[in-house]
């Protein structure tokens, strides 16, 4: 689409592509916004079958209204991220390797979790951080036996098939293996250990906001359960045991994903990077619940019903409510990019060029050329050796260093239209300036 857009060894380029052929189709975001929805409903239902296939029906059924009300996977439903297609991607990829390993013989179920976990890939590195937790649970489980048993050696083949065009393209792309630049990218600065313990205290003090203390209090006792992995190891390592082998693929596939992204980023944490987490958290939570209930029903049905409809409407009301406050905040939070875009739409000519940090966003709303702001040493060479360059636009909404605040005053250029944080409009947020 010309677009000026530079692409990173840490963002895979599937969905990429697959939203570039939505718009090859149709100049709209219909076809893309259509593919998250089906994408969320799908995980939905994937949190049923994981469920479902871990404890039961019932099981499934709560893991599912879970997820359907979760603010996160409310809020990721309207949103073209890959977070949301990483989380369907990472349910669906369990719950076929689970199917694996409760009798290790349905072999097919485990190369469709090889292809599953392999696509989600493609569209998200992070999704694979199920395989590390794979790879615990089959060493803790078999040792070294692994090695031996042909079907493992199909699934990493079948892995590394769907995965060889990108990995060949990275190779061109970056001059070399893709998924360790890409781990490189947001690698931590300064001490490992100390700032992968601060993200992981970060996210543990996350919960509570994300959960809500009634949900919490389900899921830590819920996880007291597996007191029985501690316990039990020898049996586990004997293989004696069914249920801890249970236990301990829920601990790895809540445990590994949160451990995972804290000690491999140095950016500031976000509650999304651990929405593959949510799928253990569910379950072990949806568990206790149905335990608890067992327990009332057996001594009054209409009080164990009455138990499980005050508790799931309460933890679905806040959730909902917390999925309402936060589209609502963010909803307009680009806005005055937007604007700006619109506004250069109609305000300038077609051949007319932008400079702006947000280059791939005023060129969506303006459909002018835009080029990333240089560098302070270069800009005015480039200015002066292109005259189709019009507008300079200065805003709060990327990453600006200081000097480009200063530029236009420094140069006299004209500012032709802002928009402003307060209704006194004393803050500005963006302004346009014109060069020429």
């Amino acid at each position: 689409f010309g677009i000026d857009y530079k692409f990173l060894p840490v963002r895979p380029v599937l969905f990429s592509l697959i939203i570039a052929g939505f718009l090859k189709i149709s100049n709209t975001e219909i076809l893309p916004r259509l593919l998250i929805f089906l994408l969320s409903i799908a995980s939905i239902y994937g949190m049923y079958l994981f469920g479902k296939e871990v404890y039961g029906k019932k099981i499934g059924l709560i893991c599912a209204f879970f997820t359907s009300v979760f603010y996160l996977h409310i809020f990721h439903t309207y949103r073209l991220l890959v977070d949301l297609p990483s989380f369907t991607f990472f349910v669906f990829a369990g719950v076929f390797f689970y199917k694996y390993f409760k009798d290790n013989s349905n072999k097919k179920a485990l190369y469709i979790g090889a292809v599953i976990i392999a696509i989600g890939t493609l569209f998200r590195i992070t999704t694979a951080i199920l395989l590390f937790a794979i790879l615990i649970y089959v060493l803790v489980t078999e040792k070294l036996n692994c090695l031996k048993k042909k079907e493992y050696w199909i699934a990493a083949l079948i892995f590394m098939l769907i995965l060889s065009p990108y990995i060949i393209w990275g190779y061109l792309q970056f001059n070399g293996f893709v998924i360790t630049q890409a781990g490189a990218w947001n690698a931590p600065d300064g001490n490992y250990l100390l700032n992968g313990l601060w993200n992981l205290k970060s996210y543990i003090s996350l919960f509570p906001s994300m959960f809500s203390w009634i949900f919490l209090t389900f899921f830590i006792l819920g996880s007291i359960l597996m007191y029985k992995l501690i316990l039990g190891f020898d049996l586990l390592l004997k293989g004696k045991e069914p249920e801890l082998k249970k236990y301990l693929f829920l601990f790895l596939i809540i445990i590994i994903p949160i451990l995972t992204v804290s000690f491999s980023i140095n950016h500031y944490f976000e509650d999304r990077y651990v929405m593959n987490s949510l799928p253990g958290i569910f379950i072990v939570t949806s568990h206790f619940i149905i335990i608890v209930y067992k327990l009332i029903k057996s001594k009054s049905k209409l009080l164990a019903v009455i138990f499980l409809i005050f508790l799931l409407g309460s933890i679905g009301y806040i959730q909902l409510n917390h999925a309402n406050d936060i589209i609502n905040s963010r909803k307009d939070s680009y806005l005055h990019v937007k604007q700006a875009g619109l506004w250069l739409k109609q305000n300038s000519n077609e051949k007319d060029i932008i400079l702006t940090r947000s280059h791939p966003l005023i060129k969506y709303y303006s459909e002018r050329e835009v080029i990333d702001i240089p560098k302070e040493e270069e800009i005015n060479s480039i200015i002066s050796s292109n005259q189709s360059i019009k507008f300079y636009i200065a805003s709060i909404f990327e990453n600006h260093e200081n000097w480009m605040y200063a530029f236009p005053l420094e140069n006299n250029l004209t500012a032709v239209q802002a928009y402003f944080m307060d209704s006194a409009k004393e803050q500005p947020s963006l302004i346009i300036y014109k060069l020429q």
